[in-house]
């Protein structure tokens, strides 16, 4: 029943047939269990779900960039958004960042996000070179981060990636 039920929310979800900015809430149970479904393609979509035990999960896409992204993590002055995701699963949090740059080149961008990496007390955990495809890793006490920077076929464009997640866990 349960997957029935995420299958009909994912369907909505990429429909986007929410039946207005409002969107839908399905009760699962007695016990206080829901799911939540809305947005618009204007101002992003989301999806809540909360357990009986207060347990609850979240996911937004928005086009704006979200403010639990930390503002120093550096973005080209040019950069076009394309896309802007925030989850939250129990208190942890997680923010994806897309963007395009027409300006700055790979390299570049490597080396922005390798002297970001040098300057703000990150420690670099990975780097992968491969075909044009650069991630880069890095992690301190309870963030870590991965940025994913990828050329189009020509060259001209840039579409960069970033995910961070920040866990509470280490804060307790």
């Amino acid at each position: 029943m349960i997957k029935a039920i995420g299958l009909f929310i994912v369907t909505l979800f990429l429909s986007g047939c929410f039946g207005g900015d409002d969107g839908i809430s399905i009760p699962l149970g007695e016990d206080g269990e829901s799911i939540s479904v809305g947005g618009n393609e204007e101002e992003g979509f989301s999806f809540e779900a909360e357990n009986a035990d207060g347990e609850n999960f979240s996911l937004n896409s928005s086009t704006e960039i979200p403010e639990e992204f930390p503002a120093e993590i550096p973005l080209p002055d040019d950069y076009e958004l394309i896309n802007a995701m925030k989850m939250s699963d129990n208190g942890d949090e997680a923010v994806t960042v897309s963007y395009l740059t027409e300006t700055l080149s790979v390299d570049e961008l490597v080396l922005l996000y390798k002297g970001f990496v040098d300057e703000s007390g990150y420690e670099s955990t990975s780097e992968m070179i491969t075909d044009g495809y650069n991630t880069l890793s890095m992690q301190n006490e309870n963030d870590v981060i991965t940025i994913n920077i990828i050329p189009d076929e020509d060259k001209k464009q840039v579409t960069v990636t970033i995910s961070y997640f920040k866990s509470t866990k280490n804060k307790e």
